[in-house]
């Protein structure tokens, strides 16, 4: 067993550990169906950066997020560069749909499954992603508070300048 003099350095490095494990690496190339049952994988997107959302209707802050999701897809048109990806955690269509039409939600929306949470390691929800246009996790964010929106537009504005 390792033993740390200074509490200090026990932490910081745990942090750089957890730091390069959530953000390192190859983004997972899935395979799910979005709301019309055509396929979509991630690999689709090679060049775009693509912002997911993992997401249930059932979960407050998921539902707390919606808007500055939707807003995120009203800024970022079909010809920016980036991709908004909605990923369910595991709901019925119907339910799905039905939330979907109350909220106005018009970005694509997949029906999402455990074997994705689990390559992602999405243990809470909502669980944002930006991978970048090479197909790598650029950053993770693990729940929502207002302002997490000015991150995600620093976030995806950088990697569109490194085009």
């Amino acid at each position: 067993m390792i033993h740390f003099k200074n509490k200090f350095l026990f932490i910081l490095t745990a942090l750089l550990i957890f730091v390069s494990a959530a953000y390192c690496g190859d983004a997972y190339d899935f395979t799910l169906k979005d709301m019309r049952g055509n396929v979509v994988r991630l690999s689709d997107f090679k060049g775009k950066v693509v912002f997911l959302d993992f997401w249930a209707s059932w979960c407050p802050p998921c539902r707390n997020s919606i808007p500055a999701v939707k807003n995120l897809h009203k800024n970022h048109g079909p010809d920016s560069g980036v991709v908004i990806l909605g990923v369910n955690a595991g709901e019925k269509q119907a339910t799905i749909e039905k939330f979907l039409k109350k909220e106005g939600i018009d970005y694509t929306v997949l029906l999402g499954d455990n074997n994705v949470m689990q390559k992602y390691g999405v243990s809470g929800i909502p669980a944002f992603f930006i991978i970048d246009q090479n197909g790598n996790i650029a950053k993770k964010h693990v729940g929502y508070y207002d302002g997490l929106e000015k991150e995600w537009d620093k976030e995806i504005a950088l990697l569109l300048k490194q085009e």
